[in-house]
């Protein structure tokens, strides 16, 4: 009886950490962000309002945005001048959108990949040397601190860049938007009319593409169908149960044929079931957990599930024991008769 109630809990609660590790990976690499780039149109690609998207992270349901300008320049850190890597001018929203602090003297954000290939450490003071291109001139800028940002989140392109904060009040190519779950689709709507650029919707898309094969994470948790493993679990507990009953047909017959009635008979029956569910429900509970654990479960997930699964189980199964009682019970002689 404790397997029975354990092994739904178990297999439950690995599979629901497992969901949540996989969701929070797509997090991490962008899944509830959204790209907003400018209409195209013959003359190219509208811009897109760079104080407007600066603003969103106040919106509701917005938790950060920033603009992102791209430029055809290079650059590197001065005292390194072989590490030449692109440069993007970013809002000042890009450091609580990254998750980076800011510094007094201004910072400069650098990836893994420029930190990797150069050997700057995060915390150093640097002049970040901008090379001539169309459009700019030469530049080099005043010290600022390196901050070493993961940019995952972005996308594969800006791997090995610097992102240099910038004041980008007038337009900008890109405005990226973090979101939750709960505001997704609303924001997703909404971020077109926001960001339009002299009347023309912006083009707004996740950053991460689904399609029919990706897991929604939205409803990940509450369309599992280990969710309803209680429900067999309580099945086939009623169904033994059941079987145990049958096999007692006999002494069952003899109480009836003494005058026991059926709410005696079912006080009888759920009080030896009640002795056998108590000690099942604390076995199977702590093997529950322990099982879940073993198997790699988180222990607010195994604690969680490993209880509600032995409820429901215990409570299912003693509905099934109420109605097999329930049930019509010849006398002696019937029984006699049946041999």
């Amino acid at each position: 009886m404790a397997w029975i109630i354990a092994a739904p809990a178990i297999a439950d609660a690995v599979e629901v950490t497992k969901t949540i590790e996989a969701e929070q990976a797509w997090i991490d690499a962008g899944g509830y962000v959204f790209v907003a780039t400018g209409m195209r149109t013959d003359d190219g690609a509208n811009p897109i309002p760079a104080s407007v998207c600066e603003r969103l992270s106040k919106a509701d349901g917005i938790s950060a945005s920033f603009a992102l300008q791209r430029t055809s320049a290079s650059g590197s850190v001065a005292h390194i001048p072989g590490g030449r890597a692109s440069i993007y001018d970013v809002s000042a929203g890009a450091l609580p959108f990254l998750g980076v602090a800011p510094a007094t003297n201004g910072v400069v954000l650098v990836t893994h990949g420029f930190l990797d290939r150069t050997g700057v450490s995060d915390g150093e003071a640097v002049r970040v040397t901008r090379r001539a291109s169309q459009g700019s001139a030469a530049a080099e800028s005043d010290p600022l601190t390196v901050r070493v940002a993961d940019t995952q989140i972005l996308g594969e392109e800006f791997d090995g860049a610097l992102l240099m904060p910038a004041q980008l009040t007038d337009t900008a190519s890109a405005c990226y938007v973090k979101t939750d779950a709960a505001h997704y689709d609303a924001v997703h709507a909404a971020l077109p009319a926001y960001l339009a650029y002299e009347g023309e919707p912006s083009i707004t898309n996740p950053r991460l593409f689904g399609s029919e094969f990706t897991v929604d994470y939205t409803t990940a948790f509450q369309d599992r169908p280990l969710r309803w493993m209680w429900i067999p679990a309580a099945a086939l507990l009623g169904l033994l149960w059941a079987m145990l009953q049958w096999s007692r047909r006999s002494q069952t017959a003899i109480y009836a044929t003494f005058g026991v009635r059926v709410p005696s008979r079912i006080v009888m029956q759920t009080s030896e079931w009640a002795v056998l569910a108590i000690t099942g429900l604390a076995f199977g509970w702590a093997i529950g957990i322990t099982g879940a654990l073993a198997l790699g479960a988180r222990t607010d997930q195994a604690l969680a599930l490993a209880s509600a699964h032995a409820a429901l189980t215990l409570i299912g199964a003693s509905v099934l024991v109420i109605l097999i009682a329930l049930r019509p019970t010849g006398t002696l002689l019937n029984a006699l008769k049946d041999r």
